[in-house]
C-alpha cells in the first residue's frame, strides 16, 4: 500500500502541469512584451527629457500626416502640442515619467483643450495611468495613450516607413 504523501502527491499530479502550462505562457507573454518595447524603443524614450519627449510625439503624431504646432513651453495651458488634420484639432500633453499619470494630467489637458478651442484632448506618456485618472479621462472624453499604445504606435509607424 502507498503512502498517503505519495497518493496525495500523485492526485495533485494535473494541478503541477497545469500550474507549470500556466507560468510558461505567462513568462513567453512577458518577454513577447519586452520584445515590443525593445522594438518600439521604449527605453530610449524612457531617458529623454519632458522636451524631447515632446519633439518625439510631434514627430510621431506628423508620420501620421498630422500638421502639429508646439505651444509656449511655459504657460501652455495644459496642453503641449496642437495636432491638426481634417476636422480634428487635438490637445496633447506630453508626459514622459517615471511613475503613472494621476488626475492633474487629465485636468489640465481638459482646461487646455477649453482654452485652445480643440474638439478632442488626448495626453500621451511612456507610462500607466491610475485608476482615477483613467475614470476622470472617460468621463471627459480624453484619449489616453500609455507606454502599451505608443509602442503599438511607434511599432505601426516604422512598418509604413
Amino acid at each position: 500500500m502507498e503512502n498517503f504523501g505519495i497518493q496525495v502527491f500523485k492526485a495533485f499530479i494535473p494541478l503541477y502541469i497545469i500550474i507549470f502550462i500556466i507560468l510558461a505562457i505567462l513568462i513567453i507573454l512577458i518577454r513577447i512584451k519586452k520584445e515590443r518595447f525593445k522594438k518600439a524603443g521604449i527605453d530610449e524614450i524612457d531617458r529623454m527629457t519632458g522636451e524631447e519627449f515632446e519633439s518625439f510625439c510631434k514627430t510621431l503624431l506628423e508620420k501620421y500626416n498630422f500638421k502639429v504646432k508646439r505651444t509656449p513651453k511655459h504657460g501652455d495651458f495644459g496642453i503641449d502640442l496642437i495636432a491638426t488634420k481634417d476636422k480634428r484639432k487635438i490637445g496633447i500633453q506630453c508626459k514622459r515619467w517615471n511613475k503613472k499619470i494621476g488626475v492633474k494630467a487629465i485636468q489640465e489637458v481638459v482646461a487646455g483643450k477649453n482654452y485652445y478651442k480643440c474638439n478632442e484632448a488626448m495626453v500621451i506618456t511612456n507610462n500607466y495611468f491610475t485608476e482615477n485618472a483613467k475614470k476622470l479621462a472617460q468621463k471627459n472624453n480624453v484619449k489616453l495613450i500609455d507606454r502599451n499604445k505608443l509602442s503599438e504606435i511607434i511599432l505601426k509607424s516604422k512598418k509604413h516607413n
